[in-house]
């Protein structure tokens, strides 16, 4: 039990830290007056904040623990390279 609220604190902070760089570089993109990636952006949150729970279960297993972090480290990548991709797409 405590190795798991352990991996479910440290992957709440790193998606969590992600998720905040992330809403920086959307807002400061100009981002959030695109209303056709309001939508993109949204489940892009409701994953993040769902995602540690998710991975902390997942890490029960000890054979999986180390898919569990490079899911958790895939996820933050791609949270805080995702508002320059939408800027690109966007043509901002």
């Amino acid at each position: 039990m405590t190795g798991f609220v352990v991996r479910l604190i440290g992957y709440a902070l790193l998606l969590g830290i992600a998720s905040r760089v992330a809403q920086t570089l959307w807002l400061n993109d100009g981002l959030d007056a695109v209303g056709a990636l309001t939508s993109f952006h949204d489940k892009e949150l409701t994953a993040l904040l769902v995602a540690p729970v998710v991975l902390a279960l997942i890490g029960t297993v000890p054979a999986l623990r180390p898919l569990a972090v490079f899911i958790g480290c895939f996820l933050a990548g791609a949270a805080i390279t995702a508002p320059f991709v939408c800027a690109r797409i966007a043509g901002l």
